[in-house]
C-alpha cells in the first residue's frame, strides 16, 4: 500500500468519525432520550478503533456502568428509606443523564403494617430538597396533582405498599429520563 493511499484511508476514517460525532451531537440536542443502549453500543465500537484519544468522541451518558444493588428494609420509616433509595438512584444515574435503562435497587420488605403511598415518599423528597431534581408533580396511584416540581420524573407503578414479603424495584428509564418505582 502506498503512502498516499494509507494517508487517504486515515483521512477518510477521521472524516467518518467526525461526521458520526456531529450526528450524535445533533440527535442528543434534538432528542434528549435518543441515547439508549443501541447508541451506546455503537459508541463503544467507535472507542475500540485504534485512533489517538484526542480525536475519539466522548459521550458521558454512555460511560455510566450500572449495577443493581439489593437491600432488605426493616423498621417503621419505610417512606424515608424509599426516598433515600430514590435519591441514591438519582445520583447513580449521574442525575438522570445516563443513556442506559437499568435497575438501581431491588428492595425486600418482610412486613409492612402501615401502608406507604407515593404521596408519603414525595413529601420526604420535598423535605430533602429534591423537588427540583426529581420532580414529582403528579401522583399516579392517587390520580391527583402534587406540588413538587414542574415535571413528573418519579413514576410510581406499585400503588400502596402494604403486606408481607414485598419486593420493590427502583429503576431508571433512560428514554423518559425518570425513576420508576415498581
Amino acid at each position: 500500500m502506498s503512502k498516499g493511499l494509507a494517508f487517504k484511508l486515515i483521512a477518510e476514517v477521521i472524516i467518518v468519525l467526525v461526521a458520526i460525532f456531529v450526528i450524535f451531537s445533533i440527535f442528543k440536542a434534538l432528542l434528549p432520550g435518543y441515547f439508549g443502549r443501541a447508541m451506546c453500543k455503537v459508541y463503544q465500537v467507535i472507542l475500540v478503533i485504534p485512533l489517538p484519544e484526542q480525536i475519539k468522541p466522548s459521550i458521558s451518558e454512555c460511560d455510566i456502568t450500572p449495577d443493581t444493588e439489593r437491600a432488605v428494609i426493616t423498621g417503621k420509616d419505610i417512606d424515608k428509606n424509599l426516598a433515600y433509595y430514590i435519591e441514591q438512584c438519582w445520583e447513580k444515574t449521574d442525575q438522570m443523564k445516563s443513556g442506559q435503562t437499568f435497575i438501581c435497587y431491588e428492595l425486600f420488605l418482610k412486613s409492612i403494617t402501615v401502608g406507604v403511598q407515593e404521596s408519603d415518599v414525595a413529601k420526604i423528597l420535598r423535605e430533602d430538597g429534591y423537588c427540583d431534581k426529581i420532580a414529582n408533580n403528579y401522583l399516579e396511584f392517587e390520580d391527583r396533582g402534587f406540588d413538587c416540581g414542574d415535571e413528573n420524573k418519579l413514576y410510581w407503578k406499585i400503588g400502596e405498599i402494604k403486606g408481607k414479603d414485598i419486593t420493590i424495584i427502583i429503576k431508571y428509564d433512560a428514554f423518559h429520563h425518570r425513576i420508576e418505582v415498581i
